[in-house]
């Protein structure tokens, strides 16, 4: 007794053929190092770092897997690189989330909340 899904996004599609194809096994990721999961995971249609971060974050258990989105991107910008804040590129953010250590993922979501908290109530 299936569910009929009536009305998909190709990209769900997509995604759902290449794991009945096999060709992305999710159970393996658990077994890839991060980065390798990462990239194995943006081979899905539609995901880039940020989702295949959170991912590997919230499934995976990938402690040290950061999601950059926009909130992300302004508190680390303007936390930590304030003299250069808009020059900065997400790739030297993720970099940057290093010196969190291994449990960078758990300080992404606590310098999330605070940032939005804060920002909330200076508004």
């Amino acid at each position: 007794m299936g569910v009929k899904v009536t009305e998909t996004t190709p990209e769900i599609r997509i995604a759902a053929q290449m794991v009945t194809a096999n060709e992305i096994q999710l159970a393996e990721l658990s077994y890839l190092p991060t980065a390798e999961a990462r990239r194995t995971l943006c081979r899905f249609p539609g995901v880039g770092d940020k989702i295949a971060n959170c991912v590997l974050l919230f499934a995976y258990e990938r402690m040290g897997a950061v999601p950059i989105d926009v909130w992300i991107g302004r508190a680390l910008r303007q936390t930590y690189f304030r003299l250069e804040a808009q020059n900065v590129r997400a790739s030297r953010l993720s970099e940057f989330c290093n010196y969190f250590g291994p449990y960078a993922g758990y300080a992404q979501q606590y310098l999330f909340h605070h940032w939005r908290m804060t920002y909330r109530k200076t508004r």
